[in-house]
């Protein structure tokens, strides 16, 4: 078996012990015992002023009803 230095030894703990707190943290959450803060939704008006914002140049839809219907006459 080969030897290990205890820097190598210590380095393979705490590698070790970080994979066992993500799994157990992991399972805690699907079973709803540890609930993790979500973001907050912003409203799609203020989405709508961010992106305008964001992109002054592009085109900024509100909804799909106010695009323009396509031409779908068969020929």
């Amino acid at each position: 078996m080969a030897r290990r230095s205890p820097s190598g030894n210590l380095y393979v703990g705490l590698v070790a012990g970080c994979l066992i707190l993500v799994g157990a943290a992991l399972y805690l959450r699907d079973r709803g015992m540890l609930r993790l803060p979500q973001p907050a939704q912003k409203a799609p008006a203020q989405r709508a002023e961010d992106l305008a914002k964001k992109y002054p140049g592009a085109e900024v839809f509100s909804s799909p009803e106010s695009t323009p219907p396509l031409d779908k006459k068969k020929r």
